[in-house]
């Protein structure tokens, strides 16, 4: 029987998988109170339990992702996806190969995520001018992310956090290239699996006309406004849409003249004729309101919402826009944008009702209508992902060779030993901001807060399942548990562990949580630690058979995915990384 440490250690470790996968609580939160539980139940002093947020892991992450927000603001990114897909031509099976190779390329030295959103917008352009359906390529460009992620050190925080936390088993930190000869075999392994079985796998989801595909044409009706209405004088704001939520205004024809994206500052007219978006029943009630009248049989196409140079497109909530967890009503955004939104769409549902007033989440889609100019800057400050034939973003391209030669020389100091590499990358974004490839004020929007606070908590709680004992306790478990088998079923199970934990819960958790267990079962066999270490690590990526990592919620709701296409596309990749992983991590180090 454990003692009550462990105990206590163990149902803490509990407690945070559950709030993890149910998410109720946002995980920088779940961390810290794992860290005030650590402290509470006195199995860490205070000292020790905040020794992870002081980890040279979190200054690393942090340098990184600075420097990887001024190479997509310098355009340098942009420029190199944009130049390999010029090879890509209308060969489905080319084009496939060239998106992965692409996007595994960038997202080996910048984020995962970044990547994906930088690609997204030309892969949903090329592949509607391609005539090939987006779902046979948005989730190979995540899924190609998360490959091209294992490539090196810098490829996601995963790889950081786990090489930092092996100096506290006496073990050297990881090289930059030490992730390579391995990463690019698994990566190598990820391609031709999508281009043989893998795309058979894919859905193949036509793209249909915007409104249809939103579902909305059955909902978007006109509303005449008789003389005699007493909405008649009243300002928008004030008259039925005010008593009446559950409608879109989307447009007011007046005399002939179409008035779009109308602000609240309109006043209604007799004659008015209103368009809006709502369910049958919504807009039975306001036609019940006295002087409106429901226009029978209107039907209308996209053409008819795109006068002149207003267009609508589809935008994407980006892990770090500032519309994630709010309402469209919170920020007044027809007033405040001069934009409106017409449709919602969350994994696989296009809700239709009260779209002002649902709490946005990274990975829904927004139906916009607007100028072409306005959604252009709108998608820059508020990170949202545009998709559609919108300007193109403003790139400080003047910046771009300054930012290519910053970028470059942290990565060789680091990988030549020149300076520790944390200095080294420190230095980079410092000198990014300093040569102004990125501002000041852009610096903490681009820094990822919510990760490094998980990161810290779960480096602490590491060093509790060290200190208490628990890793021990466990690695006896399991050992003797496969003591009859082979010592790569023992290397096996632990990627497995980690595989199914990284599902629900952050790849960066699940492997800080399985690492402690691993390294001390490794020892306790007298076996290469190193071995079982990076074994974790590549296992911690493998995020495929859900659709909860971000680089995956990104294209869950443009590809118009399925729950379903994850496990039925990202199981069998699993098995590929898996079998790879298995067979050549002990030659590339030795057990």
């Amino acid at each position: 029987m454990p003692d009550m440490n462990i105990v206590i250690t163990l149902l803490i470790m509990l407690f945070a998988v559950i709030l993890f996968s149910i998410e109720i609580v946002p995980v920088d939160v779940v961390s810290v109170l794992v860290v005030l539980s650590l402290i509470f139940f006195r199995l860490l002093t205070p000292d020790q339990a905040f020794l992870g947020f002081s980890n040279t892991a979190l200054v690393m992450i942090g340098s990184i992702l600075i420097m990887t927000s001024a190479l997509v603001k310098s355009g340098v990114a942009d420029k190199i996806a944009h130049y390999i897909l010029r090879w890509s031509g209308h060969s489905p099976i080319r084009l496939l190969c060239i998106f992965l190779i692409t996007v595994g390329i960038i997202s080996s030295f910048i984020n995962n995520v970044a990547a994906t959103a930088i690609l997204l917008p030309s892969a949903v352009s090329i592949a509607r001018v391609a005539k090939i359906n987006p779902s046979k390529l948005l989730m190979p460009l995540s899924f190609g992310s998360m490959l091209g992620g294992m490539n090196t050190l810098i490829g996601t925080s995963t790889n950081i956090a786990v090489s930092e936390a092996l100096t506290t088993y006496n073990l050297s930190p990881f090289s930059m290239f030490e992730f390579t000869p391995i990463g690019l075999i698994i990566f190598a392994g990820g391609l031709v699996f999508f281009i043989t079985i893998g795309y058979f796998l894919l859905p193949a989801r036509e793209k249909e006309a915007v409104m249809e595909d939103y579902g909305i044409r059955e909902y978007l009706s006109e509303l005449k406004v008789m003389p005699s209405s007493a909405l008649v004088g009243t300002k928008v704001s004030e008259g039925v849409f005010g008593n009446m939520q559950d409608l879109s205004l989307v447009g007011i024809y007046r005399n002939g003249i179409n008035i779009y994206i109308p602000g609240d500052h309109f006043t209604i007219e007799g004659g008015d004729s209103l368009l809006v978006v709502g369910s049958i029943e919504n807009l039975a009630r306001a036609g019940q309101t006295d002087g409106v009248e429901i226009k029978s049989g209107y039907k209308r196409t996209d053409k008819d919402l795109e006068p002149g140079d207003v267009r609508m497109v589809e935008a994407v909530i980006s892990a770090d826009s500032l519309l994630e967890g709010k309402t469209l009503k919170d920020v007044n955004f027809r007033h405040t944008y001069g934009l409106s939104a017409i449709a919602h769409y969350r994994h696989g549902t296009c809700l239709r009702e009260k779209v002002g007033r649902i709490p946005l989440r990274v990975g829904d889609v927004i139906l916009l209508q607007g100028e072409s100019d306005r959604i252009a800057a709108l998608g820059e400050v508020l990170k949202l992902i545009i998709v559609g034939d919108v300007t193109p973003e403003r790139f400080r391209t003047k910046k771009a060779g300054i930012a290519t030669i910053i970028f470059l020389a942290s990565i060789i100091a680091g990988a030549t030993g020149l300076v520790p590499i944390s200095v080294s990358f420190l230095t980079g974004a410092v000198l990014m901001v300093i040569s102004k490839c990125l501002y000041a004020d852009e610096v903490y929007k681009s820094v990822n807060w919510h990760l490094l606070i998980l990161i810290g908590g779960m480096i602490s709680l590491g060093i509790a399942v060290e200190q208490t004992g628990t890793a021990q306790y466990l690695a006896d478990f399991i050992t003797t548990m496969t003591s009859n088998y082979s010592i790569y079923v023992l290397l096996g199970s632990f990627f497995i562990l980690t595989v199914l934990l990284t599902q629900p819960m952050s790849n960066v958790a699940a492997a800080l949580l399985i690492l402690p267990i691993a390294i001390h079962s490794a020892q306790k066999l007298g076996v290469n630690p190193r071995t079982f270490a990076m074994t974790i690590t590549i296992a911690a990526s493998c995020s495929f058979i859900t659709p909860l990592e971000p680089a995956s919620v990104l294209v869950y709701g443009p590809g118009r995915y399925r729950f379903v296409d994850f496990i039925r596309v990202g199981l069998p990749l699993t098995i590929v990384v898996f079998i790879i992983s298995i067979l050549l991590i002990p030659v590339f180090w030795p057990l």
